[in-house]
């Protein structure tokens, strides 16, 4: 399924950067690179040398990278979305998204744990999922499906990175997803 399918649909909410830090971080990238690169032409004439070439070229692709819509969806970055039945794994580079019922969440690891590969992990979510299930998750995520991520029979673990809230919000979003439990 594709992620941007789910952008307009109603009842979904998406873990994604706040917008209060998310838009103004794109607006302060758009305006140091247009800066650098006026800076850059600036200096540099009429004799353009090599430093000034630096400051232009490096400047002008920051600043046609952040001209381009799609880097301004916030959805895009986000790893997890979730509505009243479902889970969806995002993988928003990629515009592809996997739904898993709801009732396959097992557990949320709220603990900052560090990863397989060394990168600091926000939070986890085991899941209960079947082989096929397994490895479509895995493969929309990016990972591989050793067994690693196996907790128990059935039961895998997936840890998740970008959060970007601290640690007391992103406990209270979480409850949201498991609004059952007590902690």
């Amino acid at each position: 399924m594709k992620a941007s399918e789910l952008v307009g649909k109603d009842g979904i909410f998406w873990l994604q950067p706040p917008a209060g830090r998310f838009y103004p971080a794109m607006v302060s990238l758009l305006l140091l690179s247009l800066g650098a690169v006026g800076a850059a032409l600036w200096q540099g004439y009429p004799q353009m040398g090599l430093l000034p070439w630096v400051g232009v070229i490096f400047g002008g692709i920051v600043l046609l990278m952040m001209l381009v819509p799609r880097h301004w969806q916030a959805w895009r970055m986000a790893e997890l979305a979730w509505d009243a039945e479902y889970l969806y794994l995002i993988n928003g580079s990629q515009d592809r998204a996997k739904a898993i019922a709801r009732g396959a969440l097992v557990e949320v690891d709220r603990e900052r744990r560090v990863g397989h590969n060394g990168e600091w992990l926000a939070f986890s979510l085991d899941l209960a999922l079947a082989p096929d299930d397994l490895d479509e998750a895995a493969e929309v995520l990016g990972l591989t499906g050793e067994t690693a991520h196996e907790i128990s029979p059935g039961i895998y673990r997936f840890g998740f990175k970008r959060a970007w809230h601290s640690h007391s919000a992103l406990s209270r979003i979480l409850a949201k997803l498991v609004p059952n439990r007590a902690d």
